[in-house]
């Protein structure tokens, strides 16, 4: 098989991947924090790198090794999403896939949002809308989200 033939093969799976899915998907980097329920719970800062109506890719860290990665696939998280008008917005999700960015500490979770009202649609649609707007607006989100991170930690 010639090269050109493998290209267009390659277009072709990764068109029907996004064939498949029923909400589109924006992406952008957005910061989170999430809980994940496999075994011991386990809170994670980390960052949407995807989202559409119906679910997310988050990417974070585990530099510690807290996580059991056996486990991970269908557990159930807890997303804490931080809106531009400083309200916390949590949504319940369900682990549909993970992975591990090869030569990092870092991974990937594919997640599927459960339980979705109405207003969580409203947000979410607010930051669809927002990737490709005010990126300084996100990222003094991520400054406010990280003090009050430091905050809460020392209040404990």
């Amino acid at each position: 098989m010639d090269k050109e033939n493998l290209v267009d093969n390659d277009v072709k799976e990764e068109r029907s991947a996004e064939e498949r899915r029923q909400h589109p998907r924006a992406i952008f980097a957005y910061p989170v924090k999430f809980k994940i329920f496999c075994g011991n719970p386990v809170t994670v800062d980390g960052s949407l790198e995807d989202i559409s109506l119906s679910g997310a890719c988050l990417k974070f860290e585990d530099k510690y090794g807290r996580l059991s990665f056996d486990k991970v696939e269908d557990s159930q998280l807890r997303l804490s999403l931080s809106t531009p008008e400083g309200n916390d917005v949590i949504i319940l999700a369900q682990i549909k896939w993970f992975k591990k960015i090869p030569k990092t500490i870092s991974y990937k979770i594919g997640i599927e949002f459960q339980y979705v009202e109405d207003w969580h649609l409203e947000v979410i649609e607010g930051l669809i809308g927002m990737k490709n707007k005010d990126h300084n607006m996100m990222w003094n989100l991520w400054k406010q989200y990280t003090e009050s991170s430091e905050r809460d930690t020392w209040m404990k």
